[in-house]
């Protein structure tokens, strides 16, 4: 019996050892990829933003292309729609209907991997461990759950190029397992942006919804 209790104690060791190990390669992968997109100031993507509906079994696929400047300022434009933003103000275009509305910047959902506090939001408020039966050499999965338990998006997934420790996909479930798939490919981290880039110019004629 004591024999017993002191194999069980080892095993628990052995698991608490492998478990703070983990928690240490898991901490070092998202530390270089906070750094990498603190230093991030010019960039452009393209990407895919696929949106799955649990009860309606319904999927919808948007692509398009992203830039962002500083990690405050970006635009984002799709075949339906121009979102902008300097940091201070938020434009976002419908081109099916010539509508545009003007918000506070602040007001847009921190989803975005290129807005500077993305990653230190998930960071502080998740907790994160590495999927190895969804990693390879290549890329690295890290499964992110809310410590809370109170956060609309319970968990979600991040695949990171072990390379470039640039975010290829992110998957979010929400808490009525509805999923959101983000993809980014053809970074260009090269390109020369202006600051007079993300100031938009409402086209005339538009139909303008001022909600700050």
């Amino acid at each position: 019996m004591l024999r017993t209790r002191h194999l069980f104690i080892l095993c628990l060791s052995i698991l608490g050892a492998l478990a703070q190990a983990e928690d240490r390669e898991t901490q070092k992968v998202l530390d270089k990829v906070q750094k990498t997109y603190e230093k991030l100031n010019d960039v452009c993507a393209d990407f895919s933003q696929s949106f799955y509906w649990k009860l309606t079994e319904e999927t919808q696929v948007v692509t398009g292309h992203i830039c962002a400047k500083g990690g405050d300022k970006f635009k984002i434009e799709t075949p339906e729609q121009l979102i902008v933003t300097d940091g201070k103000v938020l434009w976002t275009l419908n081109k099916m209907n010539n509508q545009v509305i003007i918000d506070h910047a602040e007001n847009v959902a921190n989803d975005n991997p290129f807005i500077q506090n993305f990653m230190q939001k998930y960071i502080s408020e998740y907790d994160a461990r590495i999927v190895e039966d969804q990693s390879d050499n290549g890329e690295t999965c890290i499964l992110m759950t809310t410590k809370s338990g109170e956060h609309f998006v319970p968990r979600l997934w991040l695949w990171i190029d072990n390379k470039s420790n640039l975010i290829n996909k992110i998957v979010q479930q929400d808490v009525n397992e509805n999923t959101t798939t983000f993809e980014m490919s053809t970074f260009d981290m090269d390109v020369k942006l202006a600051a007079n880039d993300f100031k938009y110019q409402i086209p005339e004629g538009a139909d303008v919804i001022d909600m700050r």
